[in-house]
């Protein structure tokens, strides 16, 4: 029998194409060399359950529990950070591309991916209530991240593509909860030729920072961005001026997909799990540590 028709060469053929998949799909995670780990401390890890392998959205609920969105999953998964498990669940769609979770008083809103907003009334409660809400926005626009702004009451919106032809920006919206209606012009528009993406210039404008999600400090109002396919954190300040881009290593944060921050101003990030468990870790800055007091 000729080697290339035998069971051999098949399996050595079926590994190669897989490697090759597999380096295709990663390698944009390791062409950028990642900020020095001393900078960034990992002061607790979370393990999740498979249920929570895509989690793509945290918000706290209290100081011990954790409201999660699983990718398509319609339901809010309410995760115990003392025992480690989740301990509700509450059903609000069918099967979709679920992005992000914001808590308001005793109301959740989701975000679609295809720009439907999805709001569970009393959401902790036996009689949630779900209304729905269609924004402009379409599955090209790809609407990963969603956090509350108490200041203006609305929700920001932020999309991981660009509707921008030469693909030179990522905007983030406005949903007004008094109107419910998203504001035309974007608020912000996340700009490549931004100086503090000057050493990722070699990967494009459409790879430079693809948002999967957006928080807000509760004490400074500075902008927290993540980028999930090349993992990183992206920090501006209220005006919106860049300040840092923080690129992590991959083998701590395979997959950054979700922002919150606890009582005491602590910044807490999910990521989806690829080779290992999801996980909840919480993280300190090194520069940013002055600010959580």
């Amino acid at each position: 029998m000729s080697y290339f028709k035998s069971p051999p060469f098949y399996i050595t053929l079926v590994i190669m194409v897989f490697v090759s998949i597999m380096y295709f799909t990663f390698k944009d995670k390791y062409v950028v060399d990642y900020d020095n780990p001393s900078k960034i401390e990992i002061a607790n890890k979370w393990t999740l359950p498979s249920s929570l392998d895509e989690i793509s959205g945290i918000a706290f609920v209290d100081k011990n529990h954790m409201a999660c969105i699983q990718d398509e999953a319609g339901e809010i998964f309410i995760y115990n950070l003392t025992s480690g498990e989740v301990v509700k669940t509450i059903k609000f769609g069918d099967y979709e591309d679920y992005e992000g979770i914001a808590i308001v008083g005793k109301d959740a809103f989701v975000a679609r991916s295809d720009g439907k907003i999805y709001e569970v009334k009393n959401f902790m409660a036996d009689n949630i209530e779900i209304k729905t809400y269609q924004t402009p926005l379409t599955k090209e626009d790809d609407l990963e991240g969603l956090c509350y702004d108490k200041n203006t009451n609305s929700l920001w919106l932020a999309c991981k593509e660009s509707p921008d032809r030469d693909k030179l920006y990522k905007p983030i919206y406005r949903f007004d909860l008094a109107s419910k209606k998203m504001m035309e012009e974007p608020i912000y528009k996340l700009k490549f030729d931004d100086p503090i993406f000057k050493d990722l210039n070699e990967l494009g404008n459409e790879k430079t920072f693809r948002t999967s999600e957006i928080g807000i400090h509760p004490k400074t109002g500075d902008i927290y961005m993540v980028d999930g396919a090349i993992p990183k954190l992206l920090i501006l300040n209220k005006k919106w001026e860049a300040q840092k881009l923080i690129v992590f290593d991959p083998d701590e944060f395979a997959q950054p997909e979700g922002i919150a921050f606890d009582d005491e101003n602590k910044l807490y990030i999910s990521n989806e799990g690829e080779w290992k468990n999801a996980n909840i870790l919480k993280v300190e800055i090194e520069e940013d540590k002055k600010n959580e007091h």
